[in-house]
């Protein structure tokens, strides 16, 4: 059991922090003496700390169990209870009223996602430690894929917020989480139950790259200039 945690800790890491951090440190490239250190650490720390308690929640309600409906509840219910804290924590006072207000949200989405997902993984290993490594494989995608896709969301909820309309377009932002959770929910049927065939799988991880890759990525076009920064200071 030791050995599963520390691998499941090693793993975790290396999937989900690591290239969580990695992104923050590539958006904030050059930026960071126009932006606020104190801000930039308390944005991954509240994604950290409010990741945690909405796992601990996905995990009490049982949203993540297969039951005689499948993963029904893992595919309606999480993606509401995540976007929940998405808007929670984006729009907490401390950033939403600052010009780098996106900035600061893409570090929370970041970090709130990597925790997610390396408790995810957590809890994985201890409930079916035998795995192949290609059946790992295939779950430790989807969830960097999710981490690209909350950090490009915690973009997208502060654009909104800014505009008024935080509330549309985190729950729009659900319902998109709500496809990508069915393709996620695919692939651990496959791993665990032995359904669909694997070209599906690939598909969608594909799909579920390029949905996360492009929501990031139109985020992170939409970023404020330094010159606007430096004036809202």
């Amino acid at each position: 059991m030791d050995s599963v945690i520390f691998q499941a800790n090693v793993i975790g890491m290396l999937m989900y922090i690591i290239p969580a951090m990695l992104l923050f440190f590539y958006i904030i490239k050059g930026l960071e003496d126009r932006l606020m250190e104190r801000k930039l650490y308390l944005a991954s720390g509240i994604g950290v700390v409010l990741g945690s308690i909405a796992e601990v929640i996905i995990l009490l309600s049982g949203a993540d169990l297969y039951t005689d409906v499948a993963y029904a509840s893992m595919i309606l219910v999480t993606p509401f209870i995540i976007m929940m804290f998405m808007f929670i924590g984006v729009n907490l006072k401390t950033f939403k009223d600052e010009h780098a207000a996106p900035y600061y949200s893409a570090g929370y989405g970041l970090f709130f996602g990597g925790t997610i997902e390396f408790w995810k993984l957590l809890i994985t290993e201890s409930r079916y430690s035998d795995m192949s490594i290609g059946d790992f494989l295939i779950i430790t995608l989807f969830g960097l894929g999710t981490v690209v896709f909350l950090g490009g969301a915690g973009m997208w909820i502060a654009y909104a917020i800014r505009n008024d309309n935080g509330i549309r377009v985190t729950g729009r932002l659900a319902f998109l989480y709500l496809f990508l959770q069915y393709l996620y929910a695919s692939a651990l049927e496959h791993v665990h139950y032995g359904l669909h065939d694997f070209a599906i799988i690939i598909a969608s991880i594909i799909a579920f790259f390029a949905v996360s890759g492009a929501l990031f990525h139109q985020g992170y076009l939409r970023l404020p200039k330094i010159a606007k920064i430096i004036d809202g200071e």
